[in-house]
């Protein structure tokens, strides 16, 4: 009996665990413009994708491109919380692990940007 009551203990700890997951979301949605813009353009381009029906390939490729950025974007939104509560105070080294979180988000915008012109373009010109 002990057994099923630690299963049933777990299963609703793994449960409660996904609506803190998508309270996470929720918040970076709602108060960060930059995951917002990234959400809309995710959108853009599966319905772009969807239109001019990429082949499986892409649409792997695709995917796994859209989810990277959306989720280094919310390990850099992580990474700026925890440091503006930690130091309150202006701090340099605060500022460079800021810059350079933000920076890995731009770089791989920039990847996503490259990789999504060369899925879309044989499709764009017939």
């Amino acid at each position: 009996m002990r057994m099923i009551s630690e299963i049933i203990t777990n299963a609703l700890n793994y449960l409660r665990s996904f609506g803190y997951a998508f309270e996470g979301l929720l918040h970076a949605f709602k108060e960060h413009t930059s995951f917002k813009i990234e959400v809309v353009a995710a959108f853009v381009v599966i319905i772009t994708g969807i239109l001019v029906d990429l082949n499986r390939s892409d649409w792997l490729i695709l995917l796994v491109v859209i989810f990277s950025v959306l989720i280094a974007e919310l390990l850099n939104t992580s990474i700026e919380t925890a440091l503006d509560y930690m130091a309150k105070e202006h701090h340099i080294q605060v500022k460079v692990a800021k810059d350079v979180a933000a920076g890995a988000v731009f770089l791989l915008s920039i990847g996503a940007v490259v990789i999504g012109t060369v899925i879309f373009w044989p499709y764009i010109l017939g």
